[in-house]
């Protein structure tokens, strides 16, 4: 197809970009071309060089247009177009940036192609006109006459392009914005807002570009920036990579719950920029984010939770009671994770300046918050194991059945984390066939997951324990059929196993402040790993023994040396913990309603 022949200059001087299209394809064009005799396009341009160069850009909106009318005629279903931005796969920003890319290739490759007039005319042609300037056949680069037109040119774009953009209207770029969407499959719905966003993001590209395309006319060094295909994989395409993790034998994989934690920050993060690539995301950006997430309150509704970060954001009050420092940290390190495992996979090595956005950006902690947990007083005990749970066999429906039972219980006579009783299968109580001692086996056994090397342990099941009847309790689990792979908090209801203890640690919450009446905030269930570790300094002074107890690390190279104290060294020093008055008078004997029930 010749460009020119499309080409038509009305009385002005201005050029056209003009195609007829034929009475039987009109009812089938798409959109509000549908009965219009032609299709129409202003360069806005009288050079025409300059015209032939933009009918190439209008050129492929237009055949777009024709072929939809084509596939109509021959019977054929159009393709299905995307109906939101975000089913397409790109964003503002992306749009932006190759936009940008692409104008300023095409003002770099017609700096180099030299005078354009070698290209429409042999030398033997020219030699028809010796008082024409001459043309240097195969030669490389600009004429100085080729570049004083081309920069009356570039000055006339620029301003009306900035004059749009002053205006905030887009109908300048519409010709190429309309072939971009249609390119990608997504409707050209005019009173759309991404549509009016989306022309927005290619006009500020082409204001930025001119701008770019006048600094090299002044002999500027301006690099041609790289397509967003060029600045590494998206956010999401990194989380894919690092969560599959390697297949080789022996290397870590994240485990469920950290993936889960992993989720929450990729969308969030999302919510707030879009799914930049990872050369996109700077140091700024990251920092922005960060303090977004300092802002979202503590505690929200199921609603509340599924609403977007900006959104999220605008409805919260000053009063309302932040994400800890930690809280915001972690989420930072998850997206710190992520982008590592890209760049040690190779897939940022064409970025030789970048650096890890998420690095170096977290939170200072103040050390008189980090672990402001206290443990539970005399009083708060006798208040938590006073309720009807205790002493009438209520069981809440939140609190997981005989979970609401067991757990405070053993929270405070094992120094066990939440997170690690909530995992707990039935066949990890175990006895030990060499001494007879029952102990909890807390691992990562069985999908469980810990929270560092040094959890891994076996606690000794305190004889007050076993009394009070923890292993009746682990029997008529057996005895009901269930297998010793089964779990030994059946009617704890989450969707994610992993995330069990954060449904029941809701409920305990809410028990502990309206039920027993512990209203310090800073008493929580991790307050009974607090109070059980003050009474293992009562039962013995070896803090290395109390640290294998609670799963704490121990300094010293040497402390990495053996399989560690034995579980008679361990059971010696729980046997000497003194029960809490609060727990001497508990009981259990097993529900009237089958145990796994509503």
């Amino acid at each position: 197809m010749a460009l020119m022949t499309y080409l038509w200059k009305d009385r002005h001087g201005t050029y056209h970009f003009r195609r007829a299209i034929p009475s039987a394809m009109r009812p089938l064009m798409p959109g509000d071309l549908r009965d219009k005799a032609t299709w129409k396009r202003s360069l806005r341009t009288k050079d025409p060089k300059e015209a032939k160069k933009r009918t190439a850009a209008i050129l492929a909106a237009c055949m777009a247009d024709f072929e939809h009318a084509e596939r109509a005629q021959r019977g054929e279903a159009n393709p299905k177009p995307h109906r939101t931005a975000d089913a397409s796969g790109f964003t503002l920003e992306e749009i932006e940036t190759d936009f940008l890319a692409s104008l300023l290739a095409g003002d770099e490759a017609f700096r180099r192609d030299g005078d354009h007039r070698q290209h429409h005319q042999t030398p033997e042609e020219r030699q028809q006109w010796p008082d024409l300037t001459k043309v240097r056949f195969g030669r490389k680069g600009m004429l100085e006459d080729q570049e004083a037109v081309y920069g009356n040119v570039l000055e006339e774009d620029a301003a009306a392009y900035r004059r749009a953009l002053s205006r905030q209207n887009i109908e300048i770029i519409e010709p190429e914005l309309g072939a971009f969407l249609r390119k990608k499959g997504v409707p050209v719905e005019t009173d759309s807002d991404f549509y009016y966003q989306a022309g927005i993001a290619i006009l500020r590209a082409h204001v930025r570009a001119y701008d770019a395309m006048l600094a090299r006319q002044g002999g500027a060094i301006v690099e041609t920036p790289r397509p967003s295909s060029g600045k590494g994989p998206k956010l999401s395409e990194a989380f894919d990579g690092w969560k599959s993790g390697s297949g080789a034998r022996g290397a870590k994989k994240p485990s469920a719950r950290t993936i889960t934690e992993a989720e929450y920050a990729v969308r969030r993060f999302k919510e707030w920029h879009g799914d930049l690539r990872l050369g996109d995301i700077t140091k700024e950006k990251a920092r922005i984010f960060r303090d977004a997430l300092g802002r979202v309150p503590i505690r929200l509704s199921k609603n509340e939770q599924q609403k977007p970060l900006p959104a999220l954001l605008k409805d919260v009050a000053d009063s309302a009671q932040t994400a800890a420092a930690t809280t915001v940290n972690k989420s930072l390190q998850m997206l710190s994770a992520i982008v590592g495992h890209s760049e040690r996979e190779g897939e940022l090595d064409h970025l030789p300046t970048f650096k890890n956005p998420f690095k170096g950006i977290k939170l200072v902690i103040d050390k008189r918050e980090e672990d402001n947990r206290t443990p539970f007083t005399q009083a708060d005990l006798t208040a938590i194991f006073g309720t009807g749970i205790f002493s009438n066999g209520e069981r809440p429906k939140g609190g997981g059945g005989e979970a609401a039972f067991w757990l405070p219980v053993l929270g405070l006579l094992t120094g066990a984390r939440l997170g690690e009783l909530a995992q707990l299968r039935i066949g990890d109580i175990k006895k030990d066939p060499e001494t007879g001692l029952w102990f909890i086996d807390i691992g990562t056994a069985g999908g469980r997951t810990i929270k560092t090397a040094t959890s891994r342990r076996k606690v000794p099941l305190h004889a007050h324990l076993i009394d009070i009847g923890f292993l009746l309790y682990r029997q008529s689990l057996l005895d009901r059929g269930e297998g010793l792979e089964a779990d030994l908090w059946p009617c704890i209801k989450s969707a994610i196993a992993s995330q069990k203890a954060a449904a029941w640690s809701k409920w305990f919450g809410r028990f502990l402040r309206k039920e027993a009446k512990v209203e310090d905030g800073n008493k929580v269930f991790h307050s009974f790993r607090h109070t059980f570790k003050d009474m293992s300094r009562e039962a013995t002074d070896d803090m290395e023994l109390r640290n294998a107890l609670l799963g704490h690390s121990t300094e010293g190279v040497g402390s990495t040396y053996g399989e560690g104290f034995r579980l008679k060294a361990l059971a010696a020093v729980v046997d000497k913990i003194e029960v809490p008055e609060a727990v001497k008078g508990l009981s259990w004997s097993p529900p009237l309603t089958p145990l796994g029930g509503a």
